[in-house]
């Protein structure tokens, strides 16, 4: 899609210190999860579920600079899909759910993009060490922390295109639906993302209190890839009807 014929940027921000947790999944097992018009994206027979944070930063919305939007963490869980009709290699996420800490960030998500976003505390910690990084986020679910802590080398490498690595950290669409059932696809846009080379890792989620079903996937399974991404500009422009 040419840029002249791009619907217009909706946010632009900094997808700082992201880290993706990928688990392989049966891909008839997700899609049923999924929505009409939707199915998971494969590589060799297996389809992909991410948890992820991230904080976002230099936050714009339609080119304005929001008071409460300057530093926004999240942490969410999605699907890698495509449209039925569209190749394999298109890659988007669908998600599952998402937390934030403040309700406007949670109704601005549900406003402009349909995404199912809830509101919890949370508390995303960056740590220099020497010559490694240490990210972490915490956020609270019925009156349980649930932890995401990831240990990488300060040095950071470009994953080539054809990668497991690159269909993690790098979707180009983000899919919802309305309440009607309408299928929505929102462009990103953004350089191809740099990671650090992850060292070490925990994740402490109580799967099934958090994600319901879909958490019934993932219950002690441990991930296909772990990823840390050091920052990457990114463009969410307006949602078009699939």
């Amino acid at each position: 899609m040419s840029m002249s014929t791009s619907p217009p940027r909706i946010l632009q921000a900094t997808a700082y210190n992201r880290v993706v947790v990928g688990y392989a999944v049966d891909p008839d097992r997700v899609a049923s999860f999924l929505p009409d018009g939707l199915v998971p994206v494969e590589r060799d027979g297996t389809a992909y579920v991410s948890l992820v944070g991230v904080e976002l930063t230099k936050v714009r919305v339609l080119g304005l600079v929001p008071p409460t939007f300057r530093r926004v963490p999240a942490v969410e869980l999605r699907v890698h899909v495509r449209p039925i009709e569209a190749p394999n290699d298109q890659n988007g996420t669908w998600t599952v759910q998402a937390h934030v800490p403040r309700h406007l960030v949670a109704w601005g998500a549900r406003l402009l993009y349909d995404e199912p976003v809830a509101v919890t505390s949370m508390q995303p910690i960056r740590r220099e060490l020497g010559d490694s990084i240490e990210v972490t986020y915490r956020f609270d679910w019925r009156g349980r922390e649930q932890r995401l802590r990831v240990h990488g080398a300060r040095a950071s490498v470009t994953p080539d295109p054809d990668t497991l690595a690159r269909t993690l950290i790098s979707p180009e669409w983000r899919f919802a639906t309305t309440r009607n059932g309408t299928l929505l696809q929102t462009q990103i846009d953004r350089p191809a993302a740099a990671i650090h080379r992850v060292q070490e890792h925990h994740v402490t989620v109580d799967w099934t209190s958090v994600y319901g079903e879909m958490g019934n996937l993932l219950q002690d399974q441990d991930p296909a890839l772990v990823l840390l991404s050091p920052g990457t500009p990114v463009t969410l422009r307006w949602r078009k009807r699939g």
